[in-house]
Order: structure tokens, then sequence, then C-alpha cells
């Protein structure tokens, strides 16, 4: 059986990467969603606020700029793949 962290961490990275594959516009509302969805169940730990922080400077860029680089998806990605890690 996994554990809420590494639910949490699988979730995620199922929704960022389907959310990669959207216009910005839909990908920023979809990611905005599961943060809004996850803030108030957010178990405490380094990894998870670096993969939030991470998570929304994502959102941010897309809401803002309407576009997001391939190394901000990474980044937002790669900090989620090591909570995951962390928590598996």
């Amino acid at each position: 059986m996994s554990s809420p962290r590494s639910q949490l961490a699988t979730a995620a990275l199922d929704t960022l990467h389907g959310a990669r594959g959207l216009p910005p516009t839909e990908a920023a509302v979809k990611l905005h969603e599961f943060l809004e969805s996850i803030s108030t169940s957010l178990p405490e730990g380094d990894r998870l606020a670096d993969a939030s922080a991470a998570l929304k400077t994502l959102v941010g860029k897309l809401e803002t700029e309407g576009s997001a680089t391939d190394d901000d998806w990474e980044h937002a990605i790669e900090t989620m793949l090591s909570f995951a890690n962390e928590a598996s």
C-alpha cells in the first residue's frame, strides 16, 4: 500500500504530464485546480515545498505569459520526481 505522500506525488506527476499536452490556458487551469485541491492537505517537507513552489511558478508563467518554457516544465516535473522518490 502506498503512503499519502506517494499518492500525492503520483497524482501530481500525472497532472503535470497531462497538462503539458494542453494549450497553455487549459494547462494553467488544470494545474491551478490541482494546487488548490492539495493546498490544505500538504504534508510538511522540504522536497514537497520545492515541488509546490515549482508548480506555482509554472502556473504563474502560464497565466501571466501565456506560455512556459521546456525548462519551466522540466523543473516542475523534476522537483516532483524528487519528492516522489523521497516519498517511496
